[in-house]
């Protein structure tokens, strides 16, 4: 990753974590839902669900956790 890349990188994210975050997660009917600062039910096709993904799957798998909540990326 350049120099350019690492910037355009760290922007998008500053720009996620200042919308979303802290972001709430739980297990609902098997599925995992997540949740923005102001409550709001993101689309399963939402960038964060791609970020947060692996990391909520570790709590569930390794720590049996089924909800928590994320205060940033």
């Amino acid at each position: 990753m350049d120099k350019k890349e690492f910037k355009d990188w760290e922007e998008k994210y500053k720009y996620y974590e200042k919308k979303y975050y802290p972001i709430t997660w739980e297990i609902n009917k098997s599925e995992i839902e997540i949740r923005s600062k102001d409550g709001k039910l993101l689309p399963k096709d939402h960038e964060i669900y791609n970020i947060e993904w692996n990391f909520i799957y570790e709590q569930i798998n390794d720590y049996r956790l089924f909800s928590g909540e994320i205060c940033c990326i």
